[in-house]
């Protein structure tokens, strides 16, 4: 399985979530386009992901798990949807949405955060297939403190939208973690 942890900084799950304003509920926008790239391919969908969204604001946390998740359509509005019949306490296939600290959440797998100040060394995708990431904003210092003794892994100098570095991250494991034992350079640079 492939986990994919995405820290949200400004969307608060106890709004009213209006469906014509996606950027106005602390940015979902952002969080249903990672949802997108962490799932869908051209007319197929991952069942071997797991995508997690810890709500800081109000210590919520949402997974859903590839293999059991139906009916979610790959455009943000309806993933948008989904994730509003859930916050509104609804329950879903494949999708579990619970209370719990950052910190508990975490006790369940090895996380590599990603980090443009990380190792560029493809060996740590050979050792994980579990990734950290910040939101639109990034990591809030506390957070990037506590993640001190967690190794990180950098795609480059480049700084990447969240949805990009997931998708780049399916990339590199799909096609090249296989074959990049022979050379542990990145291939993006």
């Amino acid at each position: 399985m492939r986990w994919f942890f995405v820290i949200s900084n400004t969307v608060d799950t106890s709004k009213h979530l209006s469906l014509n304003s996606l950027t106005g509920y602390g940015r979902l926008d952002v969080l249903c386009r990672c949802i997108n790239a962490a799932f869908f391919l051209s007319n197929d969908f991952r069942k071997d992901v797991i995508f997690i969204i810890y709500f800081q604001i109000n210590n919520k946390i949402l997974e859903i798990w590839g293999e059991e998740v139906r009916g979610i359509n790959p455009d943000e509005r309806a993933i948008a949807g989904v994730l509003k019949h859930v916050f509104n306490g609804h329950s879903y296939p494949g999708i579990k949405f619970y209370s719990s600290s950052l910190e508990q959440c975490l006790k369940k797998q090895k996380f590599v955060v990603i980090d443009r100040m990380g190792e560029q060394s493809l060996n740590l995708l050979n050792e994980f297939d579990s990734f950290l990431l910040g939101d639109q904003l990034g990591f809030q210092e506390e957070i990037y403190q506590y993640f001190s003794k967690f190794p990180k892994f950098s795609l480059g100098s480049t700084e990447y939208l969240t949805s990009q570095t997931i998708t780049i991250l399916n990339y590199l494991l799909d096609d090249i973690k296989p074959n990049f034992i022979i050379n542990d350079k990145m291939p993006l640079e």
